[in-house]
């Protein structure tokens, strides 16, 4: 399946964060959130092609290294660079594809081939609430698209009642990796609680953001 990752400037990202972090370390800590994803999406089977939709500029280092395509966005906002993507994949014969925010370092790759796998056997739209079961995380959607994308807060339930009036069937899924984004600050001190390789923890561990023992930082 194809999949598609929007990306905010890195020096734009992550602005609640900021009684915590400079503008320089969230830049830097978008950016390695977004490594982690791409370095698990590179290990899943289900996963043909990824498609970054953002700023060339800012992301062609990143997706050189990871082997990611570039969509150049044509206009600011979540909703409307997803949009612009389902249109130019649909355009080229694609069938399906799965968005994926650039914000969940603990996405496991069996989580995101399992939810292809789902969707690929009943089709409509496959959907992740992120963990207060209010906000989309993932959403795997049949091209063309018949459903507006309708990212926000209360975007699991609008794209759950969108779908069904579409006629569409919906699968929601519960991930744990893939539900944890991080947003704010108690985003941070919850990841205290997993033991994972994720360089995001390796980074935060290294600025005295999170205590992990034996944290592998790679900066």
């Amino acid at each position: 399946m194809q999949v598609v990752i929007p990306v905010k400037p890195f020096i734009y990202a992550k602005q609640r964060l900021a009684q915590l972090l400079d503008d320089s370390e969230r830049a830097a800590l978008a950016r390695v959130m977004l490594e982690d994803l791409l370095g698990t999406l590179s290990t899943c089977q289900r996963v043909e092609r990824v498609l970054l939709v953002g700023q060339p500029a800012a992301l062609g280092d990143v997706a050189e290294r990871h082997g990611c395509e570039i969509l150049a966005e044509k206009e600011r906002g979540l909703s409307r660079a997803v949009g612009q993507a389902a249109v130019s994949l649909a355009q080229e014969g694609v069938s399906s594809m799965l968005i994926l925010p650039g914000d969940v370092p603990l996405a496991a790759a069996d989580e995101v081939d399992t939810l292809i796998e789902q969707h690929e056997l009943g089709g409509g739209m496959t959907i992740v609430p992120d963990r207060e079961g209010f906000g989309t995380n993932a959403l795997a959607v049949s091209l063309p698209c018949r459903v507006p994308f309708l990212f926000g807060r209360e975007s699991f339930a609008a794209h759950c009642a969108a779908a069904r009036e579409a006629g569409l069937a919906v699968r929601a899924l519960d991930l744990p990796g893939i539900s944890f984004d991080v947003d704010l600050p108690e985003d941070l001190r919850d990841l205290m609680s997993y033991d994972s390789e994720a360089r995001t923890l390796a980074f935060l561990a290294a600025r005295g953001l999170i205590t992990r023992p034996q944290a592998q930082s790679a900066w």
